[in-house]
């Protein structure tokens, strides 16, 4: 636990601000919910305890606080750290997991992209106490189409398909680009 409570402080000094601590039924795992500052237009969900295994969290962004996309969190979590139980297989930049339903009622987004934490200050991406080292990854909301696109032609063609069309990936109310 006193892991947990330093990945916490790690994201409250980046964020400005304390969390607020969630627990989910989708998986055995804390989430912490970062609400957005004038400094950071967004609100943040950050897992806390995924860490354990393979050394990784995650966080996800929206620009209104959202329940739902804690409980998506968390069922991306219970997927990594299964594969990480049955496969010793930690998060890769490029993975894509597909959602439980809408990442929010309306949306078109229905799958989460894994990249490094392109919205945060440098030094956010890793976490250490000397001993353990957390790394930090953002999930983009995606929809399937382009997930697919990214799976055919590479993370780079859809990153460079997102910056032509100027995609807002905090959006998850946005139209797909594919």
């Amino acid at each position: 636990m006193i892991v947990v409570k330093q990945v916490m402080d790690h994201c409250s000094l980046f964020f400005g601000n304390r969390g607020e601590l969630y627990q989910c039924e989708a998986a055995d795992v804390l989430i912490a919910v970062y609400p957005a500052t004038r400094k950071r237009g967004w609100w943040t969900y950050a897992t806390l305890e995924l860490h354990k295994t393979g050394a990784t969290e995650c966080v996800l962004y929206s620009y209104q606080f959202d329940r739902a996309m804690i409980t998506h969190l968390a069922c991306i979590a219970r997927k990594v750290a299964v594969q990480w139980e049955e496969q010793r297989s930690q998060l890769q930049t490029g993975s894509v997991y597909l959602l439980e339903g809408a990442i929010q009622e309306a949306s078109m987004l229905d799958c989460a992209l894994v990249t490094p934490v392109y919205y945060e200050e440098i030094g956010f991406e890793y976490y250490t106490n000397g001993k353990d080292v957390v790394r930090f990854m953002m999930l983009h909301a995606i929809a399937k189409s382009e997930a697919e696109f990214a799976e055919y032609y590479g993370l780079d063609a859809l990153e460079e398909l997102f910056a032509r069309t100027c995609v807002d990936s905090l959006n998850v109310m946005r139209t797909p680009a594919i």
